[in-house]
């Protein structure tokens, strides 16, 4: 993983309002090794990336409303019971 990937995936995190330290815990790994990877100062496995990057896609799913959520409620003008 080089500097630019790192950065990729400190911006996800960011993006969805995790700390690093809260990634870190949902994800199961090292919150010292998340930080060297999104420096770009680590590469990590496939396995690792799998982890972290689950956790950012629940969260980033979890912000927008889940992906069976609509993002606009339907219209329910006169479909009231009588």
């Amino acid at each position: 993983m080089n500097d630019a990937s790192g950065q990729v995936l400190r911006t996800l995190r960011e993006r969805t309002g995790l700390t690093a330290r809260e990634v870190a815990r949902r994800a199961k790994v090292s919150e010292s090794y998340l930080s060297r990877v999104e420096a770009g100062r680590a590469t990590p496995s496939d396995a690792w990336l799998g982890f972290v990057a689950s956790v950012l896609s629940d969260a980033l799913l979890e912000q927008s409303g889940g992906p069976d959520t609509p993002q606009h409620p339907p219209d329910t003008k006169g479909t009231h019971p009588r």
